[in-house]
């Protein structure tokens, strides 16, 4: 158990140099992408901002003592693991903050926050926007000692792609207990590769035994009940997704509910157990985490490289939804975002896990070769055939990704009610893993509309 310290003693004020961190959130220290970062708080002051925060309410206190700040610039869209897990052998405290200025004294704007997740030391999960910059507050639990200069790590969660429908899922662990609402605002200020969040639906069996079986958690997801729509009734009518639509005939509740438990019930998390349960907006303390959805464009990923269908040249399998693995130990992944709609000419592919620094080919096919299954060609699969129009070179950048630019339907001559495939054929110079020197993507299908 921890205790509050009947004092505090402040130590010489002193910025920490050496990018490890400044002692006054004014002049933060700018860092930027992902990996490990040094931190010294050993002659740091406690200031008057991030000293109120709800989030950060633990052990009687939301106080974070000798505390340091950074501004880190996000290179990625998603899920930020910050930890200072095994970095460290003080007694940590983390909160992030949206865009680079100080927090305001009066607090309520920290995005998470977390005291103990691994032992003494910290842990926690907030939503990033490629771009965005964010403040970053570490310190002590009061009354424990700044007696060590550590480092804390700043890594991405990508979401999972599920191909059976082409969205993204996320759980996010928030560090602390979050109510329904927060977390479906969270969700919805969250985006993926261009693509808006919101807290997740679940429609159908398949869709539930997808998160159950790689993202098993608890955590909120996007149901609730609306006490005025004329369908409510307790315990269980009168149930909506956050998307307005009606929850459909697949609800996987928990035995004995919706029970509408204290009277005030009318909210939905996942619990991991997998199944439904109602509970209440504050989720009674426990809920410390929440499920983000990203829907993309109709398009579906199919033509894998995991062996699940026709085997890779050299048996250089990928995981599911890749195509075959390339000289890096994962395939690339040809995704879009953007709409189906031709007169909305927003539709864009993107190629992730490709070779840094070389040439792809974005191309366009009728068909879905062998069934869909693809044939061996170079290190990979050729998915899509039929009347192929080169749509674009691109070349990949430092971490292998590239995209499209171009109006794809227009230069593809999609007509509403098309079905098109795509793929990518890419180059692998130097660490082709059969020795062809080119390998190609998974394939994607989207039918065209007006």
């Amino acid at each position: 158990m921890k205790f509050l310290s009947a004092s505090l003693v402040l130590a010489c004020i002193a910025t920490p140099t050496f990018a490890q961190g400044s002692d006054d959130c004014s002049t933060p220290t700018p860092i930027a992408g992902q990996g490990t970062f040094p931190y010294d708080n050993t002659l740091a002051t406690t200031g008057l901002e991030g000293q109120s925060e709800i989030f950060c309410y633990a052990f009687a206190t939301s106080a974070v003592d000798n505390d340091v700040w950074f501004d880190w610039t996000s290179d990625m869209d998603g899920t930020v693991n910050l930890t200072t897990c095994s970095l460290t052998g003080d007694d940590t405290k983390l909160a992030v903050y949206p865009g680079g200025a100080c927090p305001p004294v009066a607090g309520g704007t920290a995005l998470a926050c977390n005291d103990d997740a691994c032992a003494y030391q910290s842990k926690l999960e907030f939503p990033a926007v490629n771009g965005s910059t964010y403040m970053i507050q570490i310190g002590n639990f009061p009354g424990a000692s700044a007696n060590n200069a550590g480092t804390f790590s700043l890594i991405g969660d990508a979401p999972i792609l599920n191909p059976n429908n082409g969205h993204y899922y996320d759980w996010v662990n928030h560090g602390q207990p979050i109510d329904w609402d927060t977390a479906r605002l969270l969700a919805q200020a969250s985006t993926h590769n261009g693509l808006a969040g919101h807290l997740m639906t679940v429609n159908e069996v398949s869709e539930h035994i997808f998160i159950t079986q790689n993202i098993l958690q608890q955590g909120w997801i996007g149901a609730y009940q609306d006490t005025s729509d004329p369908s409510y009734s307790e315990p269980g009518g009168g149930f909506f997704w956050v998307t307005g639509e009606p929850l459909g005939f697949f609800q996987p509740w928990n035995p004995g509910e919706p029970n509408h438990g204290n009277g005030n019930e009318d909210y939905v998390e996942l619990t991991t157990t997998g199944g439904w349960n109602d509970a209440e907006l504050s989720g009674s303390g426990f809920i410390t985490g929440y499920f983000v959805e990203y829907e993309g464009t109709a398009s579906i990923v199919y033509c894998h490289g995991d062996g699940s269908g026709t085997p890779c040249p050299c048996a250089n399998h990928g995981n599911n939804g890749e195509g075959c693995a390339n000289g890096t130990g994962v395939g690339a992944k040809l995704r879009s975002t953007g709409s189906a709609s031709i007169s909305a000419a927003d539709f864009v592919l993107t190629g992730e896990q490709l070779i840094a620094s070389q040439p792809g080919l974005y191309f366009q096919g009728n068909n879905a070769i062998n069934s869909g299954n693809g044939n061996p060609f170079g290190d990979g699969l050729r998915c899509a055939g039929g009347g192929v129009i080169r749509l674009q070179v691109r070349f990949a950048d430092s971490n292998g990704t590239s995209q499209t630019s171009v109006d794809i339907a227009a230069l593809g001559g999609a007509a509403a009610g098309d079905t098109k495939r795509f793929q990518i054929w890419y180059r692998d110079p130097n660490t082709s893993a059969c020795g062809s020197q080119f390998n190609l993507s998974n394939g994607l299908e989207l039918t065209f509309g007006a």
